[in-house]
């Protein structure tokens, strides 16, 4: 059920009542009628409100059933209560409300607490279809997040915004400003974000830039992103690449989870990277940009030019350089044939990318070999063992 109630003017009311004005041979068009408040409203058949639309002052013209409004304040309501306000300064009525345009800045709040903001300079509501269209600049805003596209619009039936055409997504840490650098920056063709459940999907191929210090930045490659702004986590779906270039650091993973609030990034997907002159890999890793540290969480194996370690967890610390391997570790080293065994070592990145390996308080089985003399008889060489201590 639709009201539609408007409040009219003294003169007004002697035009309606009385007929003040005589009848003229020749027609003239028909003068707006001036109002002093609109109201429209539509309810469910339960009567609970869908939404409702006000304005402090309106001009209706009747031939054309259309009213030029001035400040319209929206309101669109979930389950009977108000979920969004939707606010322009300049409003037209078509056909009686059956479509709305608003124009020269429009905003739709959430009421929800969660400060999120969407505007564009214009927009094209139809109430009937539940759907608000935005032109010009759209864009979607929370404390910490921006989303902007070419072209957007919003289901509020669904509560479902489709962000469309070149999609930029900004996303700042908790207390950052937006006026900084955001710490990662995604593009994309579209995102389909659920403002009610949070549940965000963000079309392929995706690429961005993130920036875990001020002076460092990252080049980030995805073929889609799944999330959830509510629950905090965005999945970069595989194949996931990092690069930066100043660092030597690159990264080739499966699925990746970015935890937001805590910065964190996990998989339980094989993974390889280059830091340098070391190379490593792992069944799955977890890595805290706050803590600066990476887990390969099973099968770590690193590889460096004159040896190698295989271990069943690695640690690594790339601010302090410190690294520790734990669970049945084996060192190869080149030189001599050496193998090394521990259950746990610890290790230290040099400038060079290269890490240098200790095991101090374990017990290290450690196995050399020799080359044996050339004077030595071809026998005696096949049946000289390694060296063990």
């Amino acid at each position: 059920m639709k009201v539609f109630a408007l409040g009219a003017g003294a003169g007004l009311l002697c035009l309606l009542l009385h007929g003040c004005v005589g009848v003229s041979q020749s027609p003239e068009p028909a003068k707006p009628f001036q109002f002093r408040s609109l109201t429209l409203r539509q309810n469910d058949e339960a009567g609970e409100p869908l939404w409702e639309l006000r304005s402090p002052r309106s001009r209706y013209q009747l031939d054309n059933r259309q009213a030029v409004v001035t400040a319209p304040v929206g309101v669109l309501y979930r389950k009977g209560e108000p979920a969004y306000r939707l606010s322009a300064p300049k409003g037209l009525l078509i056909r009686d409300g059956e479509q709305v345009e608003l124009i020269d800045g429009v905003h739709l709040r959430a009421l929800d607490g969660s400060g999120l903001v969407i505007t564009g300079n214009r927009a094209v509501w139809t109430p009937n279809d539940d759907l608000l269209v935005l032109q010009g600049s759209p864009k979607a805003e929370d404390p910490q997040q921006l989303l902007t596209a070419k072209h957007a619009q919003f289901d509020s039936k669904l509560e479902q915004l489709q962000l469309r055409d070149n999609l930029v997504l900004r996303r700042w840490n908790k207390g950052q400003s937006h006026r900084e650098p955001a710490t990662l920056l995604l593009r994309s063709p579209e995102a389909d974000w659920n403002l009610k459940s949070g549940a965000l999907t963000v079309a392929g191929p995706v690429k961005g830039v993130q920036r875990p210090e001020a002076n460092r930045q990252r080049l980030l490659s995805a073929s889609a992103l799944t999330g959830n702004t509510t629950e905090n986590w965005i999945d970069f779906e595989a194949p996931v690449t990092v690069d930066e270039a100043a660092e030597g650091l690159t990264l080739r993973a499966g699925k990746t989870r970015w935890w937001t609030q805590d910065n964190r990034l996990s998989s339980s997907a094989p993974a390889q990277g280059t830091f340098k002159k070391l190379t490593a890999s792992g069944g799955g890793f977890e890595l805290w940009d706050q803590r600066k540290e990476l887990l390969l969480t099973s099968d770590c194996q690193l590889q460096q030019p004159d040896q190698s370690l295989n271990a069943k967890q690695c640690r690594w610390n790339w601010d302090t350089g410190e690294l520790m391997a734990r669970g049945s570790v084996e060192l190869r080293r080149e030189q001599l044939n050496q193998l090394t065994r521990a259950e746990v070592m610890q290790g230290f990145t040099g400038e060079d990318g290269q890490i240098r390996f200790t095991a101090p308080g374990s017990r290290v089985q450690t196995r050399l070999e020799f080359d044996q003399p050339d004077s030595a008889e071809p026998s005696d060489r096949n049946q000289a063992a390694p060296v063990q201590f």
